[in-house]
């Protein structure tokens, strides 16, 4: 355990490092200090992670005054930047509103990983925040603070709908403040937020269920950071190939890249799965022929995401859709190439993956796709059967409110 400072012009941040290992920086709740973080912190250092927590300005051991999220924000900015990328920032309630106020800015997002929000939205509904603070006697030593924040709901919300990070928002029980509408309204603004929930624990996750909280952000974590320089640099090629400037519903291929990307995070798929999900429309696909990168520069994508991650892409984009499809169900099951006019069977593990890749797939255009109803049954059917393969991640989009 060792103590950092951090100067920060009007103010002297304190705080506490231990272990060793990708850093993930702890943003304590409004009227709190870092110990709360501490058997957190024991928890991760087990898994192989640096910690490093704050007293925020205003707090515990840190001078100045935290009268504007702007300030604070700007000092998470700061710590964000003083640690080696990649970073996994946890922020709960006010240490996850100055978390999203941060990741406005572009020095911050190049070193995140992943942003793991406790029991936090960003456009909380003001009266119920200042009912629920006033209940609890620290409404009146923060009014200033307070009234800031709430006042930059709408700000807060744009910005974290334009974050192009994994998010995952861990929820309190039945204690917590936290609506389902409010709940829903961040994941229809960035469907790249996931939802986990600590039924045992109210508003203050960390100091309710701490060793829940943490096993929940050590598993997150050790995925994020296991994929995210190759994630970024998947994206970086797919942008460099134009993914940006090809329509596609819902916006731009870019897009629906970064959808499918989350689903398949969203639902702890492999590795492989997650960096496939970025790259799969490379070859073009029999659904969609615009190919990015011929089928002859395999090595080119090999060298970013690995072979293996590139051989299901390669297996998604060469299936002959309609003779391949018929046999769903079997295993294994065989395949079609678009490309070579090969039959080869998918086995086991294989299968797994090119199912769930293809359950993410179909998802989202049956969300964002303007489809008449024969087409949407079409895409019921097809998850349907590939439930054979991968029956979670088939039931959840068959839930759907886009096919359900």
């Amino acid at each position: 355990m060792t103590d950092v400072t951090l100067a920060r012009g009007g103010a002297t941040l304190r705080g506490t490092a231990t272990g060793t290992g990708p850093t993930v920086l702890l943003l304590h709740a409004g009227g709190e200090r870092r110990g709360v973080w501490t058997p957190v912190a024991a928890a991760l250092t087990l898994c192989g992670l640096r910690t490093v927590a704050f007293d925020l300005r205003g707090h515990g051991d840190s001078s100045g005054r935290a009268t504007t999220l702007r300030a604070i924000s700007d000092d998470v900015t700061a710590m964000i930047c003083r640690e080696p990328a990649p970073v996994v920032v946890v922020g709960a309630s006010l240490g996850g509103l100055a978390a999203i106020a941060s990741l406005a800015d572009p020095r911050a997002v190049r070193h995140v990983a992943g942003l793991v929000l406790v029991d936090v939205v960003p456009d909380p509904d003001p009266a119920r925040v200042r009912a629920w603070l006033d209940d609890r006697g620290l409404l009146h030593d923060r009014t200033e603070l307070v009234e800031d924040i709430l006042g930059r709901g709408p700000e807060l919300l744009a910005t974290a709908t334009k974050i192009e990070l994994p998010i995952l928002l861990v929820r309190g029980g039945p204690r917590s403040p936290l609506t389902d509408a409010e709940v829903e309204r961040l994941r229809a603004a960035n469907p790249a937020v996931t939802v986990s929930r600590v039924p045992a624990a109210g508003h203050l996750v960390a100091r309710d269920a701490p060793d829940e909280l943490a096993r929940i952000v050590a598993d997150q974590a050790s995925t994020w950071l296991a994929t995210e320089t190759t994630a970024r640099r998947a994206f970086a090629l797919q942008r460099s190939l134009g993914a940006d400037r090809l329509d596609h519903p819902g916006g731009t291929l870019l897009a629906h890249l970064h959808r499918v990307h989350a689903l398949t995070v969203e639902w702890s798929a492999t590795p492989r799965t997650q960096l496939a999900a970025i790259c799969h429309a490379t070859y073009g696909t029999d659904g969609f022929p615009h190919a990015l990168m011929a089928t002859t520069e395999r090595r080119r994508l090999e060298g970013i995401i690995g072979p293996d991650a590139e051989s299901l892409v390669y297996l998604y984009g060469a299936c002959d859709r309609s003779n391949t499809y018929r046999n769903l169900g079997r295993q294994p099951l065989p395949a079609h190439d678009r490309f070579t006019g090969d039959l080869t069977p998918i086995h086991e593990a294989d299968l797994v993956d090119f199912a769930v890749l293809t359950i993410a797939n179909e998802l989202d255009v049956a969300r964002f796709a303007r489809l008449p109803g024969t087409a949407l049954n079409e895409i019921r059917r097809l998850v349907a059967a590939l439930a054979a393969y991968a029956p979670v991640e088939a039931a959840r989009a068959l839930d759907d409110g886009a096919l359900a």
